[in-house]
């Protein structure tokens, strides 16, 4: 039997800068080796994963005189590289790069688009890493042979230049500009909306959308095949539905038999949440265990075609709650990783660039995999509790992961809130008893500026059903921590103390969130009649950080996120948070005291 492909990533390895000027040398693919030490592998083997990825740019990691202004760092990129799989050999480890060619270049890249007018594309304006002044990107268009004979040669001189190399990961929809088609022709919005934008480049505006993806992975694996029939070449059908619905057989059917399909495990999915009939999963989830039917019907499609198939997963944590170690779901990460054995897939990618910590979650997830384990979710979660605990009492263990896994039903999943809610920071936020100051609250997933102003997360759920939701999500937390700590209770363990801190923070986030959402709405219309229950709201705040300081304070982990390289919370802005609050309560005690007494008066009367 063939060993499964198992793919993680460190967290503190960064994809390098998207910049108007970018320097190369910071891309992954020259500094992942100084981020995997030899302790950091052995770590990710003894969690169970025997890959790894690294976001490369193909442009930079190979020079091709079809474009010779391109790759002038190639051999760094190249040595650095065979070192890191060299290494990573020895620990049974192999090196997979996350590519997206051809990547449009910036058009402030005079040189390169005077020498090479003829292959100018569709032009994008996109955002730089540092949230500066948006710039212009050009596609080199793939609807010319130049371009055609560059992704072809290029990706045989990757193979050739790396030999060792587990394979490459195509992503090859929107994520960064690349082909004439990638933001372009159909595409979804936000909230799932078909629109249609102009593919300004007037050779592709004649063709296909989907023939051009289906072309360019084409391209890409006879590349890779003229020199190594060893390397995967595995396809990620993101985002495909842009270009045809769902489940794209027109795109699957045209694959090369030898390319590997990786499919997003839960993208499409539905669930009530809230009352709300068939809420659409169109992230990646823990609390939705999926696969979803879309899913299903692509593994389905690619058997079809012959195609072997992989599995998109984020099973540490995902935009729910990205800023804690990991989402103790363990009853959902079981059902999960049950298809993921009993359908044969080729294997997985487990993580984007955050959710991915060592934790009980990448050891559940593994040993549900083994045939070690019992294929009925009951006694597959006693006898994990028992072999990552040790003497425990395994049966309220697993309650709690039940009741985590139900809580978390009561969460207003849906794309807006993901993208825009403040559950990564609300640790740290402090909402003043004031008018909003109309400040977008930013992007969650990076390290923007917060404003006060949370209208953007408001979509699919109302204010009142995401103060329900988080309201119902906590009390049921709580319920579950308390089950995890008579279960541990007298466990002295590593992996103990820190299941019960991670539990705790997941609490102490929630729960900020709910009153951050609270008191968001008495700002809506504030004025100091409001007073007494924006106190209320700030007591119980004040009571919940204090009860997650100590857990932060333990274990740096906490507040990272991945995926920004930034604490969204630590525990110095905890600190500063109590102290806020309570000099706030301090300072108005006298005040706070009339107020309270003429509202008691006026009710009276």
């Amino acid at each position: 039997m063939v060993e499964s492909i198992r793919i993680w990533r460190s967290p503190y390895t960064s994809f390098g800068e998207n910049s108007q000027t970018p320097n190369d040398l910071l891309d992954e693919t020259v500094t992942a080796d100084e981020v995997y030490t030899d302790q950091v592998l052995a770590k990710i083997a003894k969690s169970g994963f025997n890959g790894i990825w690294v976001h490369g740019l193909l442009h930079h990691i190979v020079s091709e005189s079809i474009f010779p202004e391109l790759g002038t760092n190639a051999p760094t990129h190249q040595k650095k590289l065979n070192k890191l799989i060299e290494r990573s050999g020895k620990h049974n480890i192999k090196v997979y790069i996350y590519m997206q060619p051809p990547r449009a270049l910036p058009i402030s890249n005079t040189t390169f688009w005077e020498n090479h007018s003829d292959v100018a594309g569709q032009i994008e304006e996109i955002e730089g890493d540092d949230n500066s002044e948006s710039f212009q990107v050009q596609s080199m268009c793939t609807s010319t042979a130049k371009v055609r004979n560059y992704l072809k040669n290029a990706t045989g001189k990757l193979g050739e230049a790396l030999p060792l190399l587990g394979g490459i990961i195509l992503i090859t929809a929107s994520e960064y500009p690349a082909h004439c088609v990638a933001r372009r022709g159909r595409v979804l919005g936000a909230l799932g909306e078909i629109e249609n934008l102009a593919v300004d480049c007037p050779r592709c505006a004649k063709r296909n959308s989907e023939d051009i993806v289906v072309e360019v992975i084409k391209l890409i694996h006879d590349g890779i095949r003229s020199v190594s029939n060893s390397i995967e070449i595995i396809a990620w059908n993101w985002s495909w539905s842009f270009y045809v619905d769902a489940p794209c057989e027109e795109m699957i059917s045209q694959l090369p038999k030898d390319v590997i399909l990786m499919v997003g495990f839960e993208r499409g999915g539905k669930k009530d949440i809230l009352g709300h009939k068939d809420s659409k999963i169109d992230e990646y989830s823990i609390s939705y265990a999926g696969p979803s039917e879309q899913c299903i019907e692509s593994f389905d499609l690619a058997r079809k075609h012959g195609l072997r198939c992989f599995a998109k997963l984020q099973f540490g944590t995902t935009h729910e709650l990205a800023t804690v170690p990991n989402l103790p779901l363990i009853g959902n990460l079981f059902k999960k990783a049950a298809y993921v054995k009993k359908n044969n897939l080729a294997g997985f990618m487990g993580c984007w660039n955050f959710g991915n910590m060592i934790t009980a979650n990448t050891a559940a997830f593994n040993w549900f995999l083994s045939t070690e384990s019992p294929t009925e979710q009951e006694p597959a979660l006693s006898q994990f509790a028992i072999n990552y605990f040790g003497e425990c009492d395994s049966s309220k263990i697993r309650a709690a992961w039940d009741a985590f896994a139900d809580a978390m039903n009561n969460y207003p999943f849906c794309i807006p809130y993901l993208y825009t809610g403040p559950t990564n920071y609300a640790l740290s936020f402090i909402s003043h008893p004031a008018p909003l100051n109309g400040k977008t609250s930013g992007r969650s997933w990076l390290g923007d500026e917060r404003g006060d102003d949370l209208s953007n997360a408001i979509a699919d759920f109302s204010l009142e059903e995401i103060i329900m939701g988080f309201g119902l999500l906590v009390e049921k937390w709580d319920k579950a921590v308390e089950l995890l700590k008579l279960g541990l209770t007298n466990v002295n363990s590593l992996h103990a103390a820190e299941e019960i801190a991670n539990a705790e923070v997941c609490a102490g986030a929630f729960r900020s969130t709910r009153n951050l959402f609270r008191i968001y709405k008495l700002r809506l219309d504030w004025n100091n009649e409001k007073l007494t229950e924006y106190n209320e709201i700030t007591k119980d705040e004040l009571q919940n950080i204090k009860r997650a300081l100590p857990y932060v304070e333990q274990d740096k982990r906490f507040g990272y996120h991945s995926e920004a390289h930034c604490y969204m919370f630590n525990a110095e802005d905890i600190r500063k948070k109590i102290l806020a609050i309570e000099n706030y309560f301090s300072a108005h005690q006298s005040s706070l005291f009339e107020t309270t007494a003429r509202q008691a008066e006026r009710t009276l009367h």
